[in-house]
């Protein structure tokens, strides 16, 4: 009798298709650069894709909770990194607001300026605000899952990308406490960002 189960086990096992990853939508992804006042960048570097790092960091600013109030708070970061720290552009590729939604900053295969001797192997992702004594809340956290698995759909990151934050692998606080003790319970978290 278990010999004749086990053979029907193989059999449907045999004739089953195999599963096919969940959709993921990722039309409206982001707010554009220009749907938020960017400006032109100076310069642009381009990422060999897929990207296999993922560098999670925040803004240390206010948070913002509406797509205006956002906006501003990304065109001061932009102002700041352009005109004081002679970055070429924003140097974050996605910023994700308080409101859930994700703005585009260098965006996809584009080299950043968010963490040296990683910038040209990763794309960083900063959360709005200061996330050392608070946790971001709910639609913020979805809006990462929806961009990273959006990444993978689109082919930009790679389908074993590592997430870390960037005090990992700089002298940096970033993401903030509350921010980062929630990134390692997820799936691609690596501790060791450094090893290969």
């Amino acid at each position: 009798m278990k010999t004749a189960c086990f053979c029907l086990l193989l059999a449907s096992l045999r004739g089953a298709a195999p599963a096919e990853p969940p959709k993921v939508e990722c039309t409206n992804l982001t707010v554009s650069r220009a749907d938020w006042g960017a400006r032109r960048p100076f310069a642009v570097d381009y990422s060999i894709i897929p990207v296999r790092n993922v560098v999670v960091h925040h803004t240390v600013t206010p948070g913002c909770s509406s797509g205006s109030q956002c906006a501003g708070t990304l065109r001061e970061i932009q102002n700041f990194q352009i005109d004081t720290l002679e970055f070429p552009d924003i140097g974050y590729n996605f910023m994700i607001g308080g409101d859930g939604r994700v703005y585009e900053g260098a965006g996809w295969h584009k080299v950043g300026a968010h963490t040296r001797g990683y910038n040209t192997k990763s794309i960083g992702v900063a959360f709005i605000g200061n996330f050392s004594d608070e946790r971001p809340d709910a639609a913020m956290l979805q809006a990462l899952r929806r961009l990273l698995a959006c990444g993978v759909a689109m082919g930009e990151l790679h389908e074993q990308y590592r997430l870390f934050g960037g005090r990992q692998v700089t002298a940096t606080a970033s993401p903030g406490s509350r921010l980062y003790a929630e990134l390692k319970t997820w799936p691609h978290f690596t501790l060791d960002p450094l090893s290969s």
